[in-house]
């Protein structure tokens, strides 16, 4: 049974000893970057040498991969089958991801060696990478149902997961909204859990505006669907008992085509 090797944060070059790696944006993509030293971290004895490079080439990868809303990355260990070499004479490698956790902190990489434009060679390679952002999180518990105020929420930096696009970054992003499942204090709000204000409710009583150019007539009614502003939906004129579309234009008011 082939032995897996763990490999710690790497000191292939000591530009990357005990760090953090931060994705920044450039001209070029992601570039890699220090943060404050996190302390000395050794790559296993045996095969050091494959250790280094695999470890610099997944960094690279990685750094492409990551979102602007990650602040800052690390791998916190790396691991490879002892009984897969490196080959000694290739023209260039490259890495594909193969699958990730659903949470995004394990990732499996294929790293494909090449030598005339073919492969000679696949090594498995996986990864546990921790990624930090300034994210919105509940300052207190918000109980399911509760509009968000900016009061209860901070943002903060914190160790975050995927999907990163469920992120909340601004608390703007959050307040105004109602909370669709209890939030503890001091965890992440995410965008799912969270639901719009509706601007009319199904039951609300309103006012139907139909209006041209000349002239403008307006009525009294009742919603037959929530909707948001902008949202198409189905109302009754309560004078002709009529069921017409409308179009909410606020909270209390809609309007029909004339």
């Amino acid at each position: 049974m082939n032995k897996l090797i763990p490999l710690f944060l790497a000191s292939y070059l000591s530009a990357f000893q005990g760090g953090f790696n931060t994705a920044l944006a450039g001209a070029n993509g992601a570039n890699l970057h220090n943060a404050p030293s996190g302390g000395e971290e050794k790559l296993a004895p045996a095969g050091a040498e494959s250790a280094g490079f695999l470890q610099k080439t997944v960094e690279e990868f990685l750094a492409t991969q990551m979102p602007p809303s990650v602040e800052e990355w690390k791998i916190t260990s790396l691991a490879y089958n002892q009984s897969e070499k490196i080959p000694k004479d290739f023209d260039e490698s490259k890495v594909v991801q193969t699958s990730t956790s659903p949470i995004g902190d394990m990732r499996t990489l294929s790293v494909e060696f090449l030598k005339n434009n073919k492969i000679i060679k696949r090594l498995s390679v996986r990864c546990k990478v921790e990624m930090f952002a300034s994210a919105v999180v509940a300052k207190e518990v918000i109980s399911r149902g509760t509009p968000i105020t900016e009061e209860m929420v901070e943002v903060r930096r914190v160790l975050v997961d995927s999907p990163l696009s469920d992120l909340s970054t601004e608390k703007g992003e959050v307040a105004g909204h109602l909370a669709d499942r209890n939030l503890p204090a001091g965890k992440l709000v995410r965008k799912s859990q969270l639901q719009k204000v509706m601007d009319i409710k199904a039951g609300d009583l309103i006012t139907i505006v139909a209006k041209n150019d000349t002239v403008q007539l307006t009525a009294r009614g009742v919603a037959k669907k929530d909707g948001l502003a902008g949202d198409l939906i189905p109302v009754v004129n309560l004078r002709s008992n009529k069921r017409l579309f409308a179009k909410i234009l606020d909270g209390g008011t809609v309007e029909v085509a004339f």
